[in-house]
């Protein structure tokens, strides 16, 4: 009778970025990338804003 093999125990590579934290430091980085975005787009429709103003 053939011995049955033992599987070795991989962690999925998903659960492992979890529990190291990876996709936390990624949403923040993002989050990051937008706020940087989101202010130049503040800046710029400000800017547009100022021009657009009618001057007498």
């Amino acid at each position: 009778m053939a011995a049955a093999k033992r599987k070795t125990e991989e962690t999925d590579p998903v659960v492992e970025k979890l529990g190291n934290g990876h996709y936390n430091r990624e949403l923040a980085r993002w989050q990051a990338q937008i706020d940087d975005a989101a202010a130049v787009l503040r800046r710029a429709y400000a800017a547009m804003k100022a021009e657009n103003t009618l001057a007498s």
